[in-house]
């Protein structure tokens, strides 16, 4: 690609096979422990089809100490559109409680 951009001043973009982004769950309310996790079954049940992997926050586990929160999952499809569904939809209905 790069030597037919330099000698023929050509470039054709490879072409896009699939649209991917990442969902980060951040734990609500006062509390040093993650004390329920509200959610998860809808949220598989809606949209789980689309995680290729996830680190899904567990009840006890200590409250993060990063903006990144208590959990994660990368969503992947064919289309940015059924990504940004699946993404709204998890952090939507993924609620992480502190207590």
């Amino acid at each position: 690609k790069w030597t037919r951009l330099m000698v023929f001043d050509e470039f054709e973009p490879v072409r896009r096979r699939y649209a991917a982004g990442a969902a980060f769950f951040r734990g609500q309310g006062k509390g040093k422990r993650v004390k329920a996790v509200h959610g998860l079954d809808q949220a598989q049940a809606e949209v789980g089809r689309y995680v290729v992997s996830r680190e899904l926050p567990k009840v006890g586990q200590a409250s993060a100490s990063s903006y990144e929160g208590e959990g994660w999952a990368i969503v992947k499809a064919e289309s940015t559109a059924e990504v940004r569904h699946a993404l709204k939809r998890l952090v939507t209905l993924v609620q992480v409680e502190l207590g």
